[in-house]
Parts: structure tokens; C-alpha cells; sequence
């Protein structure tokens, strides 16, 4: 059910992505999945999205950190990061909060079982979604800095929105709904972020 798939994974507050991180009540198969991606350190298809083609980010620390990392130790891993909690999850992962090791620098990491997918014939879409995340460089999208995979997972890096999502936003509005103005603007970049989308 869409309870269990978000449930599939539970983190505990400022651990390093190892085994303790997933509470023992809530082990599942794809829990364990995860568990051996992470301490086998098995990654493939590792990969920094270049900042030259975000021209938007050309000031962001997050950039000069990610390279900074990856010129120091090779392509980035589950191991360079430290999750910090659940954000949420969706139809094909999890997001999380993490932080890169090391640095200050806060990230949105969504990690998606391989397995899972196949099963579901989700694979291709979260092939794509990862495709157009490389493409997109738009000030009201989040940026996908990195992406990397192990023999179970793979995991998008992307930017970390401490915003919430617009559902969310909408209900702690007065009366749970926008004003006029903050409407407008709602429609405008859904409008504008649906042509972006026909464009590709």
C-alpha cells in the first residue's frame, strides 16, 4: 500500500547511513537492500552534474563543494553524506534530508530501490525523471547536483527546498487557501513550468 511504501524506511536523527540508521521494528527487505548497499560501498554510474550547464547556480557553494569532494576522493557515494531525517516519499523513493560530509552543505537525496522499481515497471520513469533533472536549469526548480547508484539503489542529489511542498503550504494559509495575488503567481510558474516541460 502507499503507507507501507512510505514506511519502508525509517531514520533516525543525525546518524551516518550505516545499519544503526534503520530502526529494527521497521526492517524489510528493502530495508536490507539498502543496509548492503551502503556497507558493500558498491557504487556504478556515478556521476556530477557539470555547473557549467546550470548557469543559474554559478555561485553556489553546493557546486564548489560536490567538486571539491569529488576531486579529493573520486565520485561521490552514499558514504559521503549523512542523512538527517525523512522529508517524504513518493511513487518511485524516498527523499531525505542530508547533509555532504564534511560541510555545511544541505541536500535533498532520493533514494529508490532498484528492485522495487522493476517490479512496479517503474525503471524507466525514474530513468527519465533523472534525465530531465540533468536538462532543467530554471530558478523555481530544484537543481540535480549528483547522481550515483549501487547494485540496489540509485539516488538523485538534488537541491534541498526547505519551503515544504505547495499542498502543504496551501493548508497553513488563513481559511487554507491563497490569497488572490499569491494565486496568480502559483498559476503563472505551474503555466510556466508545464510549457518547460512541452519544450523538452
Amino acid at each position: 500500500s502507499e503507507l507501507q511504501q512510505c514506511e519502508y524506511i525509517t531514520v533516525t536523527m543525525d546518524r551516518t547511513i550505516t545499519e544503526d540508521w534503520i530502526s529494527i521494528e521497521n526492517i524489510g527487505y528493502r530495508d536490507r537492500n539498502i543496509c548492503n548497499a551502503v556497507n558493500d560501498g558498491i557504487q556504478s554510474g556515478n556521476s556530477t552534474s557539470n555547473p557549467s550547464n546550470k548557469p543559474h547556480k554559478g555561485n553556489d557553494a553546493r557546486w564548489d563543494a560536490i567538486q571539491a569532494i569529488s576531486s579529493r576522493d573520486g565520485p561521490l557515494g552514499f558514504h559521503h553524506f549523512k542523512l538527517i531525517k525523512r522529508l517524504g516519499c513518493g511513487d518511485i523513493g524516498s527523499v531525505y534530508l542530508a547533509e555532504l560530509k564534511g560541510t555545511s552543505c544541505l541536500f535533498a537525496m532520493k533514494v529508490m530501490d532498484k528492485a522495487a522499481l522493476a517490479v512496479r515497471k517503474k525503471l524507466p520513469r525514474a530513468e527519465t525523471e533523472k534525465e530531465i533533472l540533468l536538462l532543467l536549469d530554471h530558478p523555481f526548480l530544484p537543481t540535480l547536483y549528483a547522481h550515483f547508484e549501487s547494485d540496489t539503489l540509485t539516488c538523485l542529489v538534488m537541491e534541498f527546498c526547505s519551503g515544504g511542498d505547495l499542498h502543504t503550504l496551501r493548508q497553513r494559509q488563513p481559511g487554507k487557501h491563497f490569497s488572490e495575488q499569491a494565486a496568480r503567481s502559483v498559476s503563472c510558474f505551474c503555466i510556466g513550468f508545464m510549457l518547460l516541460m512541452l519544450s523538452l
